[in-house]
């Protein structure tokens, strides 16, 4: 603290007498420290010194000075004498020192009254007489008076700089409540149901008018003829209370080059036979712009009910109440306001970043703030929304991994999306994903042209991982690779835990233990096998046959980092790590399914095998899990047979835990 010469404390460290080792205080059990008080001229001010001595181990030992309090009146600091050379000088309250409960009325005590009434008298002007009774409550609300103010004084310079940062900030647009319930909140046709009438009139809450429409039913689906907005018919005497809630984005230009986004959050209400409400306030602003280090960052700052009386922002985004549920006050994503983009953007390094194009094509809420620094850091952004793949911006904006699946340092289409420019049309469909590139580079790499009938099937079977498909495409055409899964699909897509995901996941590595036997997968005999569990088991035994020892000290070397990441037990059930690459052999022989060809990918960090066993019988295998990261691809019991209720409900449990997902 501010106004007490630390320099001229040193002087003053142990100013009066001390307490005798003998002293009947030290007769108290729980007594740890005795407190012994001067008052002194130090620095040109009058300080309350207060000495706390602690009692020595054995009985007879010397009172050991521990910390020495000097206490100004308007400011109070601490020396700590500690155990070894190195002092320090502390802040805290008296009453705070020890870190303990109850620290002054159980393990402290004034050496004798004169130390009290010394303390009592020095506080007397700053406190009041109800808090005189005693050394300590007046010592303790004496600090508690100057923390407070100083708390005080912090919070309104802190409120002062937030003040002066925002000020000079436009205010909202004056038609966006207008925007608000008649563009983005869920619209109502509110009637009166009147038997034998074809045609009803009722309101539209959209643009407020009276209008009349035929087919109307209670919650069915209409069009208003005045304002053209989809809405919900309710009849006046079957609806109940209703209620809305959106988050809308505006963006506006702030000081020199930087961006504001404001955070707007609107609830609408309709009660019964009552007035129409709606409340609308601003939750979050959000300033992008340029640090003084010249670093393209965020100042985020939120409505707060709590102030002293200079501002209500504070600096951060809303407190989250609730880590896994709903959070509409902090929610940052919306429905965006765009009148005043075109003249809000002009002039900035915005200007052309196509801000209203990506959101007007992905029908959908977006969170602008992320969209606004990535457009800076990643200028092909504006190339792919003028080219309408809206999907490929999203997967790069918001995916903490979106840019390893583009060039961004490419100079045109084909370098940057490694595709050819006849494929931009596939990929400018509705719908489309990063599947559909990852999947047209395979197609392209192994030389088959892409067409509609592959992708349809990749969908149509909920296929996810166009990796598992690389092998195959490159010894075989697409039309004979899906004639054959379909057949597999249908004979065992239900049988495993992922469905025809899981089937896939057997069919490539079955593929890759025949590229590790040196098989020829041009030959469909061995590519497409007639029977292909009997097939893949064949190949997975003798792939087992191989030497694994050598894999052995990669894998015990990740023994304690997979403890610590993925290690759970719980309902008598226990992931543990392999310690070899032995265990994953014996593992796959015991349940009879194909772990035992995983081992060489773990050693090389491409996968990790773990094992769910029963924690009464740890070493009897029980299930196996792959995990790549934070996602579980398969779970695989006795015969690959699917996980039991039991084990469903403990990977459920393991998830929450380690934040893990399904690939899938």
């Amino acid at each position: 603290m501010d106004g007490i010469d630390k320099k001229a404390c040193r002087q003053f460290l142990e100013p009066g007498r001390t307490p005798n080792s003998d002293c009947g205080l030290f007769l108290f059990p729980k007594l740890k420290y005795i407190i012994c008080t001067a008052v002194k001229i130090v620095g040109h001010r009058r300080l309350l010194i207060l000495c706390l001595y602690a009692r020595g181990n054995t009985p007879g030992d010397k009172p050991k000075l521990t910390y020495t309090m000097f206490q100004a009146s308007d400011s109070f600091i601490t020396y700590n004498h500690g155990t070894d050379t190195k002092a320090v000088w502390r802040s805290a309250m008296l009453e705070n020192l020890g870190w303990e409960y109850n620290f002054l009325t159980d393990k402290c005590a004034f050496y004798s009254r004169q130390d009290e009434m010394r303390v009592i008298y020095f506080c007397k002007p700053y406190v009041s007489a109800s808090h005189c009774g005693t050394g300590f409550s007046a010592i303790s609300k004496m600090q508690r008076q100057i923390r407070d103010k100083d708390t005080l004084r912090r919070r309104k310079n802190r409120e002062r700089k937030i003040r002066s940062r925002l000020s000079g900030l436009n205010p909202l647009p004056c038609d966006l409540e207008d925007w608000l319930r008649c563009e983005v909140l869920p619209t109502y046709f509110f009637y009166d149901y009147k038997k034998g009438k074809k045609a009803i009139r009722g309101l539209c809450s959209a643009c407020g008018q009276e209008i009349e429409l035929t087919g109307v039913r209670h919650n069915a689906a209409g069009v208003c003829p005045r304002c053209g907005r989809e809405l919900t018919m309710k009849s006046n005497k079957k609806r109940g209370y209703i209620w809305d809630r959106v988050t809308a984005s505006v963006v506006q230009h702030f000081h020199d080059d930087n961006l504001i986004i404001r955070i707007v959050k609107a609830y609408q209400d309709f009660p019964k036979n009552a007035t129409v409400k709606m409340n609308c306030y601003e939750e979050t602003r959000i300033i992008i712009g340029w640090q003084k280090d010249g670093v393209l960052g965020e100042e985020v700052y939120y409505h707060s009910g709590d102030s002293v009386g200079i501002t209500r922002w504070k600096k951060g985004y809303p407190p989250v109440m609730y880590l896994y549920q709903q959070n509409f006050n902090a929610e940052t994503c919306g429905f965006l306001y765009c009148k005043n983009l075109s003249r809000a953007l002009k002039g900035t390094p915005w200007q052309y970043c196509q801000l209203q194009e990506f959101y007007e094509g992905i029908h959908d809420q977006m969170e602008v703030a992320p969209y606004l620094t990535a457009c800076r850091k990643i200028p092909a952004i504006e190339f792919f929304v003028k080219l309408k793949l809206f999907w490929l911006v999203t997967h790069v904006v918001y995916r903490q991994d979106g840019e390893k699946d583009i060039n961004l340092n490419g100079k045109n289409l084909r370098e940057v999306l490694q595709i050819e420019p006849s494929d931009l049309p596939c990929l400018q469909k509705v719908g489309t994903d990063i599947r559909e590139l990852r999947l047209l580079r395979i197609l392209r790499a192994a030389g088959h042209q892409p067409g509609d009938t592959i992708f349809t099937w990749v969908n149509t079977n909920k296929l996810t991982e166009m990796d598992q498909l690389t092998c195959a495409l490159h010894n075989t055409t697409p039309h004979k690779l899906m004639r054959y899964l379909d057949q597999l699909f249908a004979k065992l897509g239900n049988s495993t835990y992922r469905g025809c995901a899981g089937v896939l996941s057997d069919y490539r590595d079955y593929l890759g233990f025949c590229e590790q036997l040196g098989y020829d997968l041009k030959n469909e005999f061995i590519l497409f096998p007639k029977n292909f569990k009997r097939a893949h088991d064949q190949a997975n035994d003798l792939v087992k046959q191989h030497r694994v020892e050598q894999y052995d000290p990669q894998i015990a070397s990740m023994q304690e980092k997979l403890k610590h990441r993925y290690q759970f037990k719980s309902d008598g059930l226990i992931v543990l790590p392999p310690h070899s690459a032995r265990e994953i052999v014996v593992e796959g022989q015991k349940l009879h399914h194909c772990v035992g060809g995983y081992a060489q990918s773990m050693a090389e960090k491409r996968c990790i095998i773990l094992f769910i066993r029963q924690e009464a019988k740890r070493n009897k295998p029980f299930f196996t899990v792959e995990v790549q990261g934070d996602k579980i691809r398969q779970v695989r019991g006795s015969n690959n047979r699917a996980p039991v209720p039991e084990v469903s409900a403990f990977l459920d449990k393991w998830k929450k835990k380690k934040h893990l997902d399904d690939a899938a």
